[in-house]
């Protein structure tokens, strides 16, 4: 919940405020507005002037910080520390308000850390300034809506039927490491081993509030090992999932998912390399083999340097196909026994609704900020000719192109940028005289269309809509 006082500040892998070394002592430039750049123009032989609309400069933020040390050594350390997280940068980069529910954009453009002989022992102060081409404050968490495209030419049938959800179980007995990490082990192939830690990251966890912290202090191959109460016998499919945080990629080559006896690892897959500061799912089957038996899963990360990983909603399930996140403190799951140390499951029959007939192709987009906000649009065929309008404005954006199974395609309405597979320039589909949409304060009803796909019985493209709260 956004508070007035104000709390932590994340900028990279530092943090500052309570419970840090770095105090804050002074934020000038959040709450106010940036300078404005006015249209107005003098009345000819009039007083007065013609006004145009007020758009916004650049945002500029200063923070003042007060570093305590428990020895003048420690004090060092910490000013390097914040000396080498505040280099130039190329790229804007996120300065997170934790506890005012507030992100903005920026680059630092000047720092400044005195050293003052006569006073100087276990305490210093500093001063940042971040100017934010972007001058948006967004929040922290994004919001995401989604909906089945309407065709007319396709239709659909109402009622739909219902048949239920079928039960799912998940293996692992510590999913979320919401308790402690028991049940949950370092491991090593090469290299520095990891530690194994609970902790409460001001990023905040993918489930709950807790994650399994893993730290390598120089370089490793390694990870963590996850017990399932639940053994796999040989010929069983396996599907293995975790959500991983990795603050920082520097040194870090891969991530992969893990198949194990004991200690004994029989297979890795899925070998990736999410992208830095969220939260990614890595997914992966494994076929237990002949004479072997599955009693564990785990991460592993390969890395040249001292690094960290935060790990998240771990599952194991049969068959091979992707199932959404199960744990006893989900919805419509239950623990089998005691919470966040046993099996969990997804009873069946829940986790299913329906609307009302004929809302089918529309959404609701509430944007909880003052200021319009610029959505991301995805698209996932199959779909011909898809059109997106922004019903409470009138703006839509339509598009002279097609989309077959398992192709999409983004687009970014701040930067009009249209890519599809989120990589192949598509700008040339958007049709003369769209107008992009953007989300007011308030409550946007969207509406998807498209035709569907010849020798494709219904709509089965979807929209998903994903933006921050924003306000100036």
């Amino acid at each position: 919940m956004a508070q007035q006082r104000m709390g932590r500040i994340q900028w990279g892998d530092l943090q500052f405020g309570p419970g840090s070394r770095y105090h804050v002592t002074a934020v000038n430039g959040l709450d106010d507005m940036p300078e404005i750049r006015a249209e107005d123009i003098n009345r000819p032989d009039q007083h007065g002037d013609y006004t145009g609309p007020d758009t916004t400069g650049p945002r500029v933020i200063q923070l003042g910080l007060g570093l305590r040390a428990d020895s003048p050594d420690e004090l060092r350390d910490l000013t390097l520390a914040l000396r080498a997280a505040t280099q130039p940068q190329r790229q804007s980069a996120p300065l997170q308000f934790l506890d005012q529910d507030t992100l903005v954009y920026g680059k630092v453009r000047q720092r400044n850390i005195p050293y003052d002989a006569e006073n100087l022992w276990s305490t210093g102060t500093a001063a940042l300034e971040l100017y934010c081409a972007d001058p948006y404050l967004y929040s922290l968490d994004e919001r995401i809506a989604s909906t089945t495209a309407y065709s007319p030419a396709a239709g659909r049938t109402y009622p739909l039927s219902y048949a239920g959800v079928t039960e799912l179980i998940n293996s692992v007995l510590n999913p979320s490491a919401e308790l402690d990490v028991s049940n949950i082990v370092a491991y090593s192939s090469a290299g520095t081993a990891p530690t194994i830690a609970q902790a409460t990251p001001g990023f905040g966890a993918r489930f709950g509030v807790d994650t399994n912290l893993v730290t390598w202090t120089a370089s490793g191959t390694g990870g963590a090992r996850y017990t399932l109460g639940t053994s796999y016998a040989a010929g069983t499919a396996v599907r293995a999932s975790a959500y991983v945080y990795l603050p920082s990629l520097t040194g870090v080559s891969a991530v992969n998912l893990m198949f194990f006896n004991g200690a004994t690892l029989l297979s890795s897959v899925a070998a990736t390399t999410p992208p830095a500061a969220t939260w990614t799912r890595i997914e992966g089957n494994y076929t237990v083999a002949a004479a072997q038996i599955v009693t564990h899963i785990g991460v592993r990360l390969t890395t040249t340097a001292a690094t960290t990983m935060h790990l998240d909603g771990v599952m194991a399930s049969t068959g091979t196909t992707t199932q959404p996140y199960v744990d006893g403190d989900q919805m419509g799951c239950i623990w089998d026994s005691t919470p966040h140390a046993s099996t969990s499951r997804r009873i069946a029959g829940t986790d299913r609704v329906y609307g009302d007939a004929g809302t089918s192709g529309r959404l609701t987009a509430i944007n909880l900020g003052a200021s319009p906000a610029y959505p991301v649009l995805r698209l996932d065929g199959p779909v011909a000719n898809p059109s997106i309008e922004q019903v409470t404005t009138g703006g839509g954006i339509t598009l002279d192109g097609t989309l077959q199974a398992g192709e999409f395609l983004v687009i970014d309405t701040r930067t009009r940028a249209v890519l599809l597979m989120g990589s192949s320039p598509r700008r040339s589909w958007v049709r003369a005289g769209s107008l992009w949409p953007l989300l007011m304060p308030g409550e946007n009803e969207i509406a998807y269309r498209g035709t569907a796909l010849p020798g494709a019985p219904g709509q089965t493209s979807q929209l998903t809509v994903t933006w921050r709260d924003t306000s100036l």
